[in-house]
Order: structure tokens, then sequence, then C-alpha cells
């Protein structure tokens, strides 16, 4: 028996909002300008894995895939794009990223927050079959 692939179908996951805050998007804006192993890169926001509490979520650089969503941030030079795969898009549909520094407690990085995280909390799915993403035929 073969192994079939579920792939989501983009066309049924509508484009998620990501608000960056000023200071999530000053940094993102140093990074791309000044470190040129970036050059060609986009950030990309993910999920990252699954709790009882809801998804938890990553961030990083990488290139652009076909079925990307593209999410446009506006800055004073024009705009930034930011990435999401289909599965991200479909549960990050309303999402802060804000960028944190704080040298007393060690911690230093982008915080992504999902504003419908309590949706997808537990086991979900059983409940809610609708709250899954849609599959291609």
């Amino acid at each position: 028996m073969a192994f079939m692939e579920n792939k989501i179908n983009p066309e049924l996951v509508n484009k998620p909002v990501v608000y960056f805050t000023e200071r999530a998007q000053e940094q993102l804006e140093l990074i791309l300008n000044n470190d040129f192993t970036l050059a060609g890169k986009y950030f990309r926001i993910l999920v990252s894995g699954k709790g009882c509490d809801g998804f938890t979520y990553s961030a990083g650089f990488t290139d652009i895939k076909d079925d990307d969503f593209q999410v446009k941030i506006e800055n004073g030079d024009g705009e930034i794009t930011i990435l999401l795969d289909p599965f991200a898009a479909f549960y990050l549909q309303e999402t802060s990223v804000d960028f944190i520094q704080d040298f007393e407690k060690d911690i230093e990085g982008f915080v992504i927050t999902n504003h419908l995280q309590k949706k997808y909390s537990g086991k979900f799915w059983r409940k809610s079959p609708e709250k899954t993403p849609p599959l291609l035929g």
C-alpha cells in the first residue's frame, strides 16, 4: 500500500493577517539589511508543534516555495514579504509578531502570538472537524 501525502488546498485557505509590532519590524529590517547570508531569503512563520494548550510557533529565514502564502508588511522603505506554508496560514489567521530583548532574563527573539490560539487547544479536531485544513481532492 502506497503512502498518500495529505496536501492542503491553498485555494480554500483565507489569507492570514499578520501584524508586526514596531520593535519586531525594526529588528527584522536590521537583520535583513545587515546579514549578507540572508540575501534572497524570506522571514517564515511556522507551526512547530502541538500541545494541550495549542500550537507552538517558530520563525526563521528560508527560500520561497510554490504554495507559500505571502503576506506583505509595510515599512518605511517599501514592504517586507513574510511567508507561511498552507498549514501555518490556515491556523494563523490572526497573528502578531513582537521582538523581545531582555538581557536580565537572557531572552531575545521574535515572539509569535496566535490570537485564535484557544480554538486549537486539546484535541480540537475530534469535536470540530471543520477546524482542520481543507485537503486537495
